[in-house]
């Protein structure tokens, strides 16, 4: 995570950017039934279990994927039952544009 809008740039994790404090979770998609703590990052929960269902725990969903991806949030307009608040899906390059998405994680000072 930066903190520092000045620095923001896609695809880097160095300088400015600084770990969170644990791992999200890596089951391969699922309801979300857990979101991770780092006192450092208080702001910042991502999935890390994913044992959920849609009337149990969180209730909304996670798509997670490997490599340098954005944390897209808040799910797409056509996915209905799977849009809400904690919806993750980290499927794509930050270089993609995506019109339905919800949400991107974005700190502005």
């Amino acid at each position: 995570i930066c903190y520092d809008k000045n620095q923001y740039e896609s695809d880097k994790f160095d300088g400015c950017y600084q770990p969170i404090g644990y791992m999200n979770s890596n089951i391969t998609q699922a309801w979300t039934s857990k979101l991770g703590y780092d006192a450092s990052h208080p702001l910042v929960a991502f999935p890390t279990e994913a044992n959920g269902n849609s009337t149990a725990y969180i209730t909304d969903y996670y798509w997670p994927a490997n490599g340098n991806l954005v944390y897209f949030v808040g799910g797409r307009w056509l996915d209905s039952e799977f849009c809400g608040l904690w919806n993750w899906c980290i499927s794509w390059p930050s270089s993609s544009y995506f019109v339905y998405v919800g949400a991107r994680i974005l700190k502005t000072n």
